[in-house]
């Protein structure tokens, strides 16, 4: 069996298509269209500020972070297999899987904190998905997370373009997800709880 490549960054200005050369493992500094996803197998992942990220059907064998000032961040189908952070997401965060599929497995933590629209849905967490000082849409679902779920100290939601009108849009909303410890949805300012099925009950 051959050996690998040595490993490699690829800037936004080199990344080109989400091709990759076969037997190759990267780094990748991600900035691309919802339209043209990476789909590879990459050794960490960041997201600079300004710029967006799509991966879909992708593999990510250490870290995913997306700096402040980041664009939308959609990680689908993927598997990360050690930490997921995001922090100061300027626009539309998802983490999860279309449809009924698989779900994809994180070996370690999700974080997402000081962005705007938050949706984590199907994910298998090892250890915690802590969701905190957010002022967006937050929503949590059919998620089976090996510790804790804290939903704490997010912000009054704030309206931006492109949320629609959706009923009780502010609320936070945890729909059939189960946690290994606890689940809590504290200090949230001024919104409303949408709280269905979950395991254990959440503390409020």
């Amino acid at each position: 069996m051959g050996t690998l490549a040595a490993p490699v960054t690829l800037s936004p200005s080199a990344q080109g298509s989400s091709t990759q050369a076969a037997g190759v493992v990267t780094d990748l500094v991600c900035d691309n269209t919802r339209n043209d996803p990476f789909t590879g197998t990459y050794t960490n992942v960041t997201v600079p500020a300004g710029a967006s990220c799509y991966l879909r059907n992708a593999l990510v064998t250490g870290n995913l972070k997306a700096l402040h000032g980041s664009g939308s961040v959609f990680v689908i189908n993927t598997e990360v297999q050690r930490n997921i952070h995001i922090r100061g997401s300027e626009r539309t965060v998802k983490i999860g899987t279309p449809g009924c599929r698989v779900d994809p497995p994180v070996g370690n933590n999700i974080k997402v904190t000081r962005s705007h629209n938050v949706a984590i849905c199907w994910m298998t967490v090892n250890n915690n998905i802590r969701v905190t000082r957010n002022d967006g849409r937050i929503m949590l679902r059919d998620n089976n997370v090996g510790r804790n779920i804290a939903v704490n100290n997010n912000l009054a939601y704030n309206h931006q373009p492109g949320d629609g009108r959706h009923h009780r849009i502010g609320a936070i909303r945890l729909k059939r997800n189960v946690a290994g410890s606890h689940i809590t949805v504290l200090r949230n300012a001024n919104r409303g709880l949408i709280l269905v099925d979950n395991t254990p009950t959440p503390e409020t």
